[in-house]
């Protein structure tokens, strides 16, 4: 299919004809002879006259019917799941940010971005506030659903605000959406009297299935566990509009923050925002995701000229809404890609000057696909990375998904590195800038990869990202850093970091051979470059762990999450050499650690890293000792009456982190087919019960038993336990109680009451 834009019918003016037809060209022919703009019915677009004006994108929020067609604009599939309320904020920024991407490779740009709603956190992210990273990040570790105002529903009214009456005390307005469409939220027995009473008025009243108490004062209590206000900020690149205020952000620090805060707890003014962009000049109001949102544009501006065009639908393909989009903004006298969109040749006739275009577009995409290539992620095809399991199983164990075999992130950074020298030949790659590593990459199942390279930035599926510079030569190195003043010896030698699993790394990882000094912001060692690709950065992260261990052991278990720039001043050291590593600690704060760090061989700076930032996971020493030892350890408590308390105060992360390190593949797949707001309980309830069970057991005189090996039934109120994978255990029933301490914290109490028919409680 190939867009077709014809010029000439006697008139004065622009006219695009999408999926041209003998009949659709007939009916174009009319449209242009009367001279009126016709914006879009039957795939036509005509303007006597170009709007002129700017150009802004708006992004949509969630909305109940949500139906992305976005596939075909990415390499990977996404997670665009929306069984829970955090999920569903997560797809739709993932939408909105590949639409927005889209757009802009078709040449389509805006002066200025604003979105609706939870839409306005993709504003910030295309407009340059938020690091898109950063921000799913922070969305992948926050439980959002755990932040609903309980008991509160929203109504959405069919009349303007003005039109709206509220006798209700706890009724308020959170969203004016268009000139006749509001949204309001309240108590949920209020808002049933609302809906009867507007019903009985003849006005539309439909109650929402959303239910968080956004945009109200009632979220107020629940705002000091969200963290979105939190987020790093960075410098705008084009104005973000704000829906609270219907302006522009500001641009000092405190200010952005105190308005992403009211944003939260003031009412969405979408309505009023619309008017005010078309008062300061824009005309052109394109829909960047999927979504509704291009007709509450209409709804509010159809008496002043504008063009309101969505940029995904959900009947048709990403590229064919966007071949849509770019005809209209031609219409209006844009001049959008058209190659981007379709590099098959031009047909004959009018769009003759396309040609030479389309021609430079197939040259484009042959180069694309020579950088491009898939990668099969597995142990078979990686074998190393079974050198970097994060679960530990008995010896012998037949699943391998249970040991979770991951990629480390400077494996992946190996990757892109080698993705970045393939697309540069007769160069080297010297700098990795905005290293970003998104999620887990495990390696069982197998599957394949895409690994890409073009445009200055290399990608890993949708696993890690970073900007590329390829060079003729290395750059000059700097000096070593001096010593720190407040060194001293390690407590605990760097053998014993892997002896003692500090480290859970296998032969293909381990290369510190010994940590030389450690300081209050500083460590130093030496390594021995290991075979594993991406081995020589891995053990710097090592080095950064066992600083960790020493100074900070409450919460020593820490990951990567991005790294601001590398640099490599010479070609990286060969397996089996020897080379120093000094760390400096940069920050540390409750969740994060960063930290700059130079690697030197022979007085020489080889590699030279600044912001490596680790997340840290919560546990405690529970947590702790369980990823060290999990067949000894347990993250339950005994009580002095025979109960196993287990308290949930994890965060998503952490929660997936320990589901993984006490649940076998079929216990996973029962946890994934949970819906979403009884997962904390039934995580809890299992790792009490398995606790209960190896407690019980130990007492017995039973020996070390991983919380894999007991598979928990769950038979109404009743639990039993029995082994796995050749594992006997005798019958045992438990007896469970569970209760919600706080909005933060779940327990659960196991307590085994029968063994072999005989009572023991």
């Amino acid at each position: 299919m190939t867009g077709v834009v014809l010029r000439e019918f006697g008139v004065t003016g622009r006219l695009g004809v999408v999926n041209p037809t003998p009949e659709r060209l007939q009916r174009a022919e009319k449209v242009a002879r009367k001279g009126r703009p016709w914006r879009g019915r039957d795939d036509i677009w005509f303007s006597p006259e170009p709007l002129r004006g700017k150009v802004v994108f708006l992004f949509p929020g969630l909305e109940a019917d949500f139906a992305p067609r976005v596939e075909d604009l990415v390499d990977d599939p996404l997670d665009l799941g929306t069984d829970t309320l955090g999920r569903h904020a997560a797809a739709v920024l993932t939408a909105n940010r590949v639409v927005d991407e889209a757009l802009r490779r078709t040449g389509i740009r805006p002066d200025a971005v604003a979105g609706h709603s939870v839409g306005e956190w993709s504003a910030m992210v295309s407009g340059g506030l938020f690091d898109a990273a950063e921000l799913q990040e922070l969305l992948w570790r926050t439980d959002l659903d755990a932040l609903r105002v309980p008991g509160v529903e929203f109504a959405v009214l069919g009349c303007p605000l003005d039109k709206v009456e509220l006798p209700w005390p706890n009724v308020v307005v959170s969203h004016e959406n268009s000139a006749n469409q509001t949204v309001v939220c309240g108590p949920a027995d209020e808002i049933a009297e609302l809906a009867e009473h507007y019903r009985r008025k003849a006005v539309i009243c439909q109650v929402l299935p959303f239910r968080s108490g956004f945009h109200t004062p009632m979220l107020e209590p629940y705002l000091e566990q969200f963290p979105i206000p939190k987020l790093p900020l960075h410098p705008a690149r084009i104005p973000v509009w704000s829906a609270t205020t219907a302006r522009p952000f500001p641009s000092d620090e405190p200010a952005v923050r105190d308005l992403c805060r009211r944003h939260l707890l003031e009412p969405v003014r979408f309505a009023t925002l619309l008017r005010t962009l078309h008062d300061d000049g824009f005309r052109t109001f394109v829909q960047a995701g999927p979504g509704t949102l291009s007709s509450l544009v209409s709804d509010t501006l159809r008496d002043r000229d504008h063009l309101a065009v969505a940029a995904n639908s959900p009947h048709r393909s990403g590229i064919e809404q966007l071949r849509r989009v770019a005809t209209a903004l031609w219409v209006e006298g844009g001049d959008p890609d058209f190659s981007a969109l379709d590099p098959a040749p031009a047909p004959r006739g009018a769009l003759a000057e396309f040609r030479a275009v389309l021609a430079e577009a197939e040259a484009a995409v042959a180069a694309v696909l020579a950088a491009q290539h898939k990668i099969e992620v597995s142990t078979a095809a990686m074998p190393h990375l079974l050198d970097h399991c994060f679960a530990h199983q008995r010896p012998g164990w037949p699943d391998e998904s249970d040991l979770r075999p991951v990629m480390p992130a400077t494996t992946m950074i190996a990757h892109l590195v080698e993705a970045a020298g393939r697309a540069a030949p007769g160069r080297v790659v010297t700098d990795l800038r905005d290293v970003r590593f998104h999620r887990w990459l495990v390696a069982a199942p197998g599957h394949r990869v895409t690994l890409s390279a073009q445009d200055g930035r290399a990608k890993l599926g949708d696993y890690a990202d970073a900007t590329v510079t390829a060079a003729h030569r290395h750059p000059p190195a700097p000096r070593p850093w001096d010593l720190p003043h407040d060194e001293r010896d390690p407590v605990l030698p760097a053998h014993r970091l892997y002896d003692e699993r500090w480290l859970f790394h296998g032969p293909g990882y381990r290369g510190l051979t010994r940590t030389v000094a450690i300081g209050e912001r500083s460590i130093r060692g030496r390594i021995t470059v290991p075979g594993a690709p991406g081995a020589l950065l891995d053990n710097v992260g090592q080095l950064l762990g066992h600083w960790l261990v020493e100074l900070h052991p409450e919460r020593w278990i820490a990951f990567p999450k991005s790294i601001d720039h590398l640099r490599w001043h010479a070609p990286e050291p060969p397996i089996g050499s020897t080379v120093d590593c000094t760390i400096r600690i940069t920050e540390v704060t409750e969740d994060t650690v960063r930290a700059d760090a130079q690697v030197i061989r022979d007085g020489e700076v080889v590699i030279a890293i600044t912001g490596w930032t680790d997340h840290r996971f919560d546990g405690g020493a529970d947590g702790g000792a369980v990823h060290r030892f999990p067949e000894t350890s347990t993250l339950s408590r005994p009580t002095a009456d025979g109960w196993w308390l287990a308290v949930d105060r994890w965060s998503l992360a952490s929660r997936e982190f320990y589901l993984h390190k006490y649940c076998g593949a079929a216990e996973r797949a029962e946890y994934d087919r949970c819906p979403p707001t009884q997962r904390r309980d039934w995580l809890a309830t299992r790792v009490a019960v398995k606790d209960a069970v190896r407690g019980a057991l130990w007492r017995d005189g039973a020996p070390p038993l991983f919380p894999a090996e007991v598979r928990v039934r769950q038979h109404g109120d009743r639990f039993t336990a029995e082994g796995l994978h050749g594992l006997a255990l005798p019958p045992l029933e438990v007896t469970v109680l569970r209760s919600t301490a706080a909005a933060v914290a779940w327990n659960a109490c196991a307590k085994v009451v029968q063994q072999q028919g005989r009572d023991i409680a």
